[in-house]
């Protein structure tokens, strides 16, 4: 088991690299946004489903949401169907009639040359042909047996005729009422049987003198056809669309086409204008965090750990696309991360993650962005439900509040179509009690994975840490109580301290429990498990009081290591007595051995330093706790205590013990203040009863109260002299 959880973090190791490892950062982050990228994109990839007009179709094919389509053959039928009852705009021609004279002149001019030349039944063809007319044999030989006067004859019938014509109207749009009336002119100048001949010779030369005015009309179509509604149809989520077996007609290749579901091509403008879309939004949440939030982008598990909650949604969110159901896509447990988020690092950068996660992930759903408001929402909800976690069962809590807020936020979205069955309604409910629910259950089961995987302590775990019924603790309790009360002392004065100087008070009050596990080793070397007894310390050497002393650290970390304690936890452990020298065995060995014989490293702690504010804190409480219970005070007396407590602050910053702390001046002369109050209250002297009072109390209380001033009187013992270093 030991070698599996070597090898384990030896993995840990090289996935994190070191805690700033830029080149490491960088690589997992362009492997994040691959990912990602590729997740959204995914369904944009052909597959072998290519459509077309005629062909069976080899599956059931479904609507993977509701969405109302325009129905394009129906629009244009309607379209169509107003136009005809568009009348024409006509613009008058004055020059008609001018212009048909010039071409009667002219075939006559040609008919005459052509008696006298005699020419061909082609010349003539080809001459007409100019005029868009058309001449058959029988037209042409019915020229030729005219004589000149009688072609004279119907040049006036002819004039005559069109002068009576143009009276009227001759439309450019309608060729065969202009022939019609051109003919019931004629023939009241001819013998019917040249009629025919005649009209079919000369109708086709008249210009009209109403001129269609395409602009105008085209303007009015356009109005007429803006005023149209088109034609549409709601597919529902679910709906068949194709039958297996089916041939495909036109319009079902349309539905196809329309829901993205006719996988011919790959959409190579929509892939880039979502990959520039994440990018852009993505380019954003990495600025905001290297900018406003260092403290988590300097530390690679923690930009890892929201790397990995994202990757761990859009794939949940995926799998839920599958089923190409609309509802469905409210079932995405963005709270999850939220939560999580907040638990593991804190809230400001979960709310910046549900931002992010609200943006990108409707784009998974055919990019319906309502979904944004009830991820959103879903998220911050999730999020201040656990701003103050207590306790796992918090987790639970923000589930409810999470399924309360989505079904609220659902069924408001839904109100904008009014279209939407009752059912509907009820479904979409359901699917936001069950998204709280499915929050509940990944938070509490994916959070102690993410803890041991990342290296982080979430506040859950320390509030389980903190608890009494602890097994670690319990040990403490049974084998060495003093160090228990001790330890549980130093948790309260490091807390309000921490509190008041805004570092983790949770973490603080938590890891000062377990600082001194070590002394689970050997509790009766130490002077706060000794209660009266023999010293050991009086039979040996001090340079071996000294080791065992010192080992304690080593031992704690090992017994921590054991036990599962958060990193957090191990490092305060290893650095709670700093580089301290052991003064009172340092003196008695000065006392007992030459100085030359005499190695000061040998009665140092071996360290490190405090590294952070909590670990010095955890330092300061305990060497200020020790000191002021080894000390006698005949009288409550808070100068005294502060005093005391004072003097030690200012000696290990004078060793350079809290040089690497990060702590302020400002901030110690608050944490002496803070310890100085607190040790007065638990430290004070009680009065002592008159003995009448005494002998009353015990009198109604069977003597339960027999005691109750005696602490004031009972001596310091032998074990209570030697000061902080003789064992605490």
């Amino acid at each position: 088991m030991e070698s599996i959880k070597k090898l384990f973090t030896k993995i840990k190791d090289k996935i994190f690299g070191a805690k700033n490892d830029k080149t490491r950062k960088i690589a997992i982050s362009l492997l994040f946004c691959l990912v990602i990228l590729l997740i959204l994109t995914v369904d944009m990839i052909p597959r072998d489903m290519e459509f077309a007009v005629g062909q069976e179709s080899p599956v059931d094919i479904k609507a993977p949401e509701t969405r109302t389509i325009i129905d394009e053959r129906a629009t244009r039928e309607r379209q169509q169907l107003a136009l005809e009852n568009l009348s024409p705009v006509y613009q008058e021609n004055r020059q008609a009639l001018e212009e048909t004279r010039e071409k009667k002149d002219e075939i006559f001019a040609f008919l005459l040359e052509a008696r006298e030349e005699g020419a061909s039944l082609n010349e003539a063809e080809v001459f007409f042909a100019d005029y868009d007319m058309v001449i058959t044999e029988e037209h042409w030989e019915f020229f030729l047996d005219l004589s000149t006067a009688e072609l004279a004859g119907l040049r006036l019938q002819l004039e005559e005729a069109l002068s009576s014509l143009y009276q009227g109207p001759l439309y450019s749009d309608d060729h065969q009422y202009n022939r019609e009336q051109f003919r019931e002119i004629f023939a009241g100048l001819q013998v019917e049987e040249e009629v025919d001949y005649l009209t079919d010779i000369f109708a086709p030369l008249l210009v009209a003198n109403l001129v269609v005015d395409e602009e105008a009309v085209s303007e009015r179509e356009q109005t007429i056809l803006a005023g149209i509604e088109p034609v549409t149809t709601t597919v529902r989520s679910g709906e068949l669309i194709v039958q297996q077996g089916q041939e495909i007609t036109e319009e079902e290749l349309q539905l196809l086409e329309d829901f993205g579901l006719n996988r011919g091509e790959i959409s190579w403008f929509q892939i880039t204008g979502i990959a520039l879309y994440f990018i852009i939004i993505t380019l954003i949440i990495f600025y905001y965090f290297i900018n406003y939030h260092e403290d988590i982008w300097q530390v690679n598990n923690q930009v890892f750990l929201l790397e990995s909650l994202i990757i761990i949604l859009f794939v949940i969110a995926w799998i839920i696309s599958r089923f190409e159901l609309e509802f469905l896509a409210y079932l995405a447990p963005v709270a999850m991360v939220s939560i999580l988020a907040t638990v593991l690092l804190k809230t400001a950068a979960a709310v910046a993650v549900t931002i992010y996660i609200s943006l990108l992930l409707p784009v998974l759903f055919g990019g319906n962005f309502l979904l944004a408001a009830s991820y959103f929402v879903g998220g911050m909800v999730g999020a201040f439900s656990v701003a103050e976690v207590s306790q796992r069962s918090d987790l639970v809590k923000a589930g409810f509040n999470v399924s309360g807020a989505l079904v609220l936020t659902i069924m408001v979205l839904n109100f904008l179509n009014p279209a939407q069955l009752l059912l509907d309604y009820v479904i979409f409910a359901g699917i936001g009690l069950a998204n709280g629910l499915l929050v509940a259950i990944l938070a509490n089961g994916l959070l102690p994975y993410l803890e041991n995987g990342f290296d982080l302590t979430s506040a859950v775990k320390l509030l389980e840490l903190s608890n009494p019924s602890n097994p670690l603790l319990k040990r403490l309790l049974v084998e060495a109580p003093g160090t228990y009360h001790h330890s549980v002392l130093v948790g309260n004065l490091a807390e309000t301290a921490a509190d008041q100087i805004g570092a983790d008070s949770l973490l603080t009050r938590v890891a000062a429990y377990y600082h001194d596990i070590g002394k689970l080793k050997r509790p009766f070397f130490f002077s706060d498990n000794q209660f009266g007894e023999d010293n050991p310390h009086d039979e040996i050497k001090p340079n071996l009081s000294a080791l065992i002393i010192r080992s304690h650290v080593r031992d704690g970390v090992e017994l921590a290591r054991k036990y599962n304690l958060p990193q957090e936890i191990i490092d305060i452990i290893k650095q709670h007595q700093g580089t301290n020298l052991i003064s009172y065995f340092y003196q008695e060995a000065q006392q007992s051995e030459t100085r030359s014989s005499l190695n000061e490293s040998d009665f140092r702690y071996e360290g490190p330093k405090p590294k952070t504010k909590e670990a010095a804190l955890i330092m300061l409480a305990d060497v200020c706790e020790a000191a002021v219970r080894s000390k006698n005070f005949n009288k409550s007396n808070h100068s005294r205590i502060e005093s005391v407590v004072r003097g030690l602050i200012r000696e290990k910053l004078i060793e350079n013990e809290l040089d690497e702390s990060n702590l302020t001046l400002k901030e110690l002369n608050v944490i002496g203040e803070s310890f100085s109050r607190i040790l007065t209250g638990i430290y004070h002297q009680r009065v002592d009863y008159p003995e009448e009072i005494d002998e009353e109390m015990r009198r109604l209380k069977g003597g339960d109260s027999a005691g109750e001033g005696s602490d004031n009187k009972s001596g310091s013992g032998k074990n209570n002299q030697s000061g902080t270093d003789k064992g605490d």
